[in-house]
């Protein structure tokens, strides 16, 4: 496998905004076929155990309510040969992850984000390893929209830069719907640093270091945006970890990807795993 390379511009980008992207990372064909697999666990009367319901659902029991019902599948592509053979454990995405993890790559977290038309809800402002908790600053994140993600149906939002931060604590306001930056702080970001669209079309990916802090904002327009994203991290890494986590799954062993499907999984354990204390909640 030729090793990937970021160009100049991708390498100054990552380390000055925090992020990049590749366009055309799959075609638009395979980008088809994997929504249509997701498409087709959604519209089931019941999906499984691995689905958020989003706040906004309007909870109609026709296909296309049931479509409406979901934000987020966890941990659902190693439930799917096709995504994780295509994606997570992909050959060409797995390269590039290889450029900053090296040949021994895991999958931390894997998921597909659901932002129905005209339901769709707001994904609050907040940094990745702020929500993990577990003390990590350096696993590879990834996003793939499966549809287009434009301004108009939620599109990611990043505060250039802000990777530079530390890890800030997040909290709970009476309408979160996870942990959060706290709302001043965010304020005080945007206006000192502005805000980058990652507008998107089918097939693009956008990196990005797991202290970034991002957004999606809710989706009010008559396009639904379906998106896969996922987090690789290595050994070396996970060593470094304050939590235990039972997601791990190899895709990619001595640099080779791992074909095994059911993926294969990674059992560690943490000498010293910390249970994280509930996030503050604030009346605000």
């Amino acid at each position: 496998m030729h090793r990937w390379q970021p160009t100049a511009e991708q390498k100054a980008h990552y380390e000055t905004e925090g992020y990049f992207i590749l366009r055309n990372v799959i075609s638009p064909e395979l980008a088809a076929e994997l929504r249509g697999v997701i498409r087709n666990v959604i519209m089931l009367p019941e999906p499984g155990t691995f689905v958020d319901i989003d706040p906004r659902n309007p909870m109609e029991d026709s296909p296309q309510g049931r479509i409406a019902r979901y934000r987020k599948l966890s941990n659902f592509c190693v439930q799917s040969p096709l995504l994780w053979h295509n994606v997570h454990a992909g050959a060409t995405l797995l390269n590039i992850a290889r450029y900053f993890l090296g040949d021994d790559i895991i999958v931390k977290f894997n998921s597909c984000f659901l932002k129905p038309a005209r339901t769709g809800s707001a994904t609050p402002w907040h940094q990745d390893n702020g929500l993990w908790r577990d003390g990590e600053t350096e696993p590879f994140n990834f996003w793939m929209p499966l549809e287009p993600a434009t301004r108009e149906n939620g599109c990611m939002q990043f505060i250039p830069g802000s990777h530079k931060t530390e890890i800030i604590e997040h909290v709970l306001y009476s309408d979160s719907i996870h942990g959060e930056l706290p709302r001043e702080a965010v304020q005080k970001m945007l206006k000192k640093h502005g805000v980058h669209h990652i507008e998107l079309h089918p097939g693009d990916v956008v990196f990005w270091h797991s202290s970034m802090w991002h957004y999606s904002p809710p989706n009010q327009s008559e396009q639904s945006r379906i998106a896969v994203a996922g987090v690789w991290t290595n050994l070396e890494i996970l060593k470094t970890s304050k939590r235990f986590w039972h997601n791990f799954r190899w895709a990619m062993k001595n640099g080779e990807v791992c074909t095994q499907f059911p993926p294969e999984p990674i059992s560690m354990e943490n000498e010293n795993p910390e249970e994280p204390k509930p996030l503050p909640r604030t009346s605000e």
